[in-house]
């Protein structure tokens, strides 16, 4: 690989790392807590800062186009509601920065909740934000190998 090209890789991925926290704060999670009858809602950007006071809207399976409750997170970014029947509810919430995340949860009886199958996974899995950023510089390696050897192979 010539300096050229290796300068513009290392280029890119300083400007990568620069970047991996902003870009990762527009992720948001949602992870249920366990209680005894209410269903609360721990929110999260992916850089771990919590939504504090932002917008919640909750709909129940009765009438999913009628809002049953909305209100606020609290200020570690959490949201509690007590259903009134079982079924499939959505939480939805919202920023005042213009992200969003949708929540689903099942309710099995009124009062209680049983997750919806990966949601919890789903919610907090993934890679952490360094580890994305050290695969995001190893493709563009990658990317910069193969590029350099097709080059060469075609001068051959």
């Amino acid at each position: 690989m010539s300096s050229k090209t290796c300068s513009v890789f290392l280029l890119c991925a300083c400007l990568l790392l620069a970047g991996a926290g902003q870009v990762s704060a527009h992720a948001l999670r949602a992870v249920e807590i366990p209680q005894d009858n209410a269903i609360v809602v721990q929110f999260a950007y992916s850089t771990g800062e919590v939504p504090a006071y932002a917008k919640v809207e909750v709909y129940s399976p009765d009438d999913a186009a009628l809002e049953f409750q909305n209100g606020r997170t609290d200020a570690q970014g959490r949201f509690a509601f007590v259903p009134n029947a079982p079924g499939q509810w959505r939480v939805i919430m919202a920023d005042n920065m213009g992200h969003r995340v949708e929540h689903e949860t099942t309710v099995v009886h009124s009062g209680g909740t049983a997750p919806t199958a990966g949601a919890a996974a789903d919610a907090w899995g993934g890679f952490s934000t360094p580890l994305r950023a050290l695969l995001g510089i190893s493709l563009l390696l990658n990317i910069g190998t193969v590029s350099a050897l097709w080059r060469r192979r075609r001068k051959a």
